[in-house]
């Protein structure tokens, strides 16, 4: 026994080379999907299509997954060899090549990446959830699923997980979705800590938006409003809302891109055979305030050349009558002293409204840094007021521009006079300031009195939040008592993640850090870089909370763009499930790029018996 038991360990049973023959075939198809596996990954990752009009190998047609697999071969002899013996067999036999083995990997890879990301999630415990929807090509309301997590390395990560369509649009049916979607990772809604979304009312609805129904749910939910879009919001109020003047500019400002971007030689005139100009016009957007103040940049830092090139286009007999008339009147308008006031204002306002907004679209962002950045946002907005001569002054130092407010170019409107009245005729209240004075109290400090009145709005929208985590950044001089005064309240907010030693806990650990960072990630990566989880429990807890809960819904807009790519013009009738996983691909690149997909043969042999063996 023990003799046949040694011979069966070795090469000397009957069927040893059977054995040999199949752990060969084996391994020579595990190596081919290898290769396919990588090229998946590659396009992937990139979000690029797969299929082109012909599936043969050898066809300039036949798409991306094919043709990296044909360039591959030149330089790998196993693969040429392959793709010579199975290649071009046709449909019935097996060659791991096929539109078939690669729409089942990208499904397989897909899913990993998706159980890769919600093994995250339950690792960090505490999430939170962005959610935003848009119609794809296709006519289908997608609705995009973003959570947001501090993972093991105390990194804030926003991921994304799937897009799922919608017909219905109310809070309550969008509030079944989220629900459904965590149940579906295996994740515990209890431990959900915020969810922002855009200022949609089927969203932010106090009532019936999908965060009063979440927050049913989960009270401890709270809702954030997306910050990004509130600071659109405030430009938007502002405009609407404030002095006609402003409307005005702004309307020029698209009539100046429309005129020049409507004809190549008017574009050239104006921009590109004008020396010195390095700035272009852009279309203005109702969304994208980006463009605004990269529009009013370019025409404060041309103001002159611009306005010289619009009178050459209007008195030029080359141009068409239509052509010069409408390059005269908007040269006119760039003469106008208010005009140059509102380009030199809007370019400083928007300056810093621009930078702050791509500030408040990083995904890792925290409240602390969001609710700073916008009230200093406020504070230089508030001290603009005593800046009135400044802009005058820049705007009177324009060449061609006229030194004169146009209501002191205007004939004094007179009140008609009664029966019952004096015989003197009395001025229009309208004219008791002269055009200087008019303009700045109806206008300047109108939109400076706006701004701030938007922000101080908008700014109260996270005053709840940041007065229940602020024990965590007080000042140092602030006293013990009053310390555990807001660290018990911090506790009563949340009972079951944090106990009774805390205020004690948070005492110490602010003179532990009293000479270092205080700022939440600082915070968090010094305890987990020395190790003080054990010390300092429900501050870690404490700061993983804050920093889970979301500031904007940005990412969500982002896979979007990724979708809009994916699912493009040529690719309508992509199913939901290929979608999703082409997307996951795509936007989480970084993850995907740094998963091991070998589990991914096997995985792949279990879903389908073939004839080759590959497992």
């Amino acid at each position: 026994m023990l003799s046949l038991h040694q011979r069966c360990k070795g090469t000397a049973t009957i069927d040893s080379s059977l054995l040999k023959q199949v752990e060969g075939a084996r391994q020579y198809w595990r190596e081919v999907l290898k290769r396919v596996v990588a090229v998946i990954k590659f396009l992937g990752e990139r979000g690029l299509a797969f299929r082109g009009d012909y599936e043969l190998l050898g066809s300039p047609l036949n798409g991306n997954y094919l043709g990296i697999l044909e360039l591959i071969a030149q330089f790998d002899p196993f693969l040429a060899r392959h793709i010579e013996k199975f290649g071009k067999k046709g449909s019935g036999n097996v060659s791991y090549l096929s539109s078939t083995t690669c729409e089942e990997f990208i499904d397989v890879m897909g899913e990993k990446t998706r159980q890769t990301v919600a093994d995250e999630i339950r690792e960090a415990k505490y999430f939170s959830v962005v959610v935003d929807s848009t119609p794809d090509l296709s006519h289908v309301d997608q609705l995009t699923f973003i959570f947001r997590f501090v993972d093991k390395k105390g990194k804030v990560v926003e991921r994304f997980l799937a897009f799922e369509p919608i017909e219905s649009h109310t809070g309550e049916s969008l509030a079944e979705c989220v629900v459904a979607m965590v149940e579906s990772l295996g994740l515990e809604l209890s431990n959900c800590r915020g969810q922002s979304y855009d200022n949609a009312s089927n969203m932010s609805g106090k009532y019936n938006g999908l965060q009063a129904h979440l927050k049913k749910r989960n009270p401890l939910m709270h809702y954030v409003p997306c910050a990004a879009h509130s600071l659109n919001l405030v430009g938007v109020n502002t405009i609407e809302a404030s002095s006609p003047e402003v409307g005005n500019y702004f309307s020029m400002l698209q009539s100046l891109y429309t005129f020049c971007s409507s004809s190549t030689n008017r574009w050239g005139k104006v921009f590109r055979n004008t020396n010195g100009i390095s700035l272009t016009l852009k279309s203005l957007s109702g969304t994208r305030w980006s463009c605004r103040a990269d529009a009013t940049k370019a025409l404060s830092k041309n103001y002159a050349k611009i306005e010289e090139a619009l009178a050459n286009i209007a008195s030029s007999d080359e141009e068409k009558r239509d052509t010069r008339h409408e390059a005269g009147v908007l040269c006119a308008k760039l003469k106008y002293l208010e005009t140059a006031f509102m380009a030199f204002f809007w370019d400083t306002i928007l300056d810093r409204f621009q930078a702050t907004s791509i500030m408040l679209q990083k995904s890792d962002i925290n409240m602390l840094t969001a609710v700073g950045l916008l009230e200093s946002l406020r504070a230089f907005v508030s001290t603009q007021r005593d800046q009135f001569e400044m802009y005058e002054k820049a705007a009177l130092n324009v060449t061609g521009v006229l030194h004169t407010y146009k209501c002191d170019l205007q004939r004094s409107r007179k009140r008609k006079t009664f029966g019952d009245e004096g015989s003197e005729p009395k001025e229009d209240p309208s004219n008791l300031h002269d055009g200087r004075k008019k303009f700045q109290i109806d206008t300047f400090n109108v939109v400076i009195d706006k701004l701030v009145s938007c922000l101080d709005h908008r700014l109260s929208a996270y005053k709840e939040l940041t007065d229940i985590f602020g024990v965590l950044f007080m000042p140092e001089i602030t006293s013990n008592s009053e310390v555990t005064k807001h660290a018990n309240a911090l506790l009563c907010a949340y009972p079951s993640d944090l106990n009774s030693s805390f205020a004690n806990e948070l005492i110490q650990f602010r003179a532990f850090m009293c000479e270092q960072d205080k700022s939440p990630s600082k915070m968090l990566n010094t305890v987990l870089e020395l190790g003080l989880q054990s010390v300092f429990p429900n501050v870690y807890v404490a700061l993983r909370m804050f920093l889970t809960l979301p500031v904007t819904n940005c990412e969500g807009e982002r896979s979007f763009s990724h979708m809009a790519r994916i699912k493009n013009e040529l690719r309508t009738r992509m199913s939901q499930q290929r979608l999703n996983s082409l997307a996951i691909l795509a936007i989480e690149s970084d993850l995907v790029r740094d998963l091991d997909f070998t589990e991914v043969v096997e995985e792949f042999s279990r879903r389908k018996a073939r004839k080759k063996t590959v497992a």
